[in-house]
């Protein structure tokens, strides 16, 4: 059963992964293209949100302009010159926020606090989030080749240090990946115990 999905239970919340999202960084190019109409690559898109027209305005800000069912959206892409990397943002069509990211529903586009998504990590139980995060940590200490490193059935006290690491950093990590494993067993248990009555 996915994340976020409960046996008996309607589920209400909409999430992020169920929609199309189109992030800042795809449309930096633009920046230095001429204005005109352009086209979005993508079979999960209606024909109406692939299209747009690029607009300047007053010779500094281009907006790219969609035409959803008759009404005009306006997108506009914002570079934020206070950083070293001039990140670029594009603009909420609904509140007129800058945003990394927004998503594309049947007759709009908008960001993920004007439509109400939420993440599927929102509807994790607390023994899920405790596991991702183990696995995330053995990953960035062992690496993704290591054998066993998904099995949370292993424990890592005995795992030996890897090359090219200092042993306070290693023991330091170690540590904190035991303490959440000693965490994790008995979330595990109770499920158990619910689920089985072992």
């Amino acid at each position: 059963m996915p994340r976020g999905f409960h046996f008996g239970r309607v589920r209400k919340r909409p999430y992020t992964s169920e929609y199309f999202r189109l992030s800042a960084i795809v449309f930096k190019p633009l920046l230095e293209s001429k204005v005109g109409s352009y086209i979005i690559h993508s079979e999960r898109l209606s024909e109406q949100h692939r299209f747009f027209e690029l607009i300047e305005l007053s010779g500094e800000c281009k907006i790219m302009q969609f035409t959803i069912e008759g009404k005009k959206f306006q997108i506009g892409l914002v570079q934020d010159d206070k950083s070293a990397s001039n990140k670029l943002y594009i603009t909420c069509p609904c509140c007129q926020r800058k945003r990394q990211h927004i998503y594309a529903v049947k007759s709009a586009y908008a960001c993920r606090e004007c439509l109400g998504l939420k993440y599927l990590t929102q509807s994790e139980r607390y023994r899920d989030r405790l596991m991702r995060k183990i696995r995330k940590k053995r990953k960035a200490l062992w690496g993704n080749d290591w054998p066993d490193v998904n099995n949370m059935f292993v424990h890592t006290e005995y795992w030996p240090k890897p090359k090219g690491i200092h042993w306070n950093t290693f023991e330091k990590a170690k540590a904190e990946i035991n303490l959440l494993e000693r965490q994790y067993w008995p979330q595990v248990e109770l499920f158990l115990n619910k689920q089985f009555g072992i």
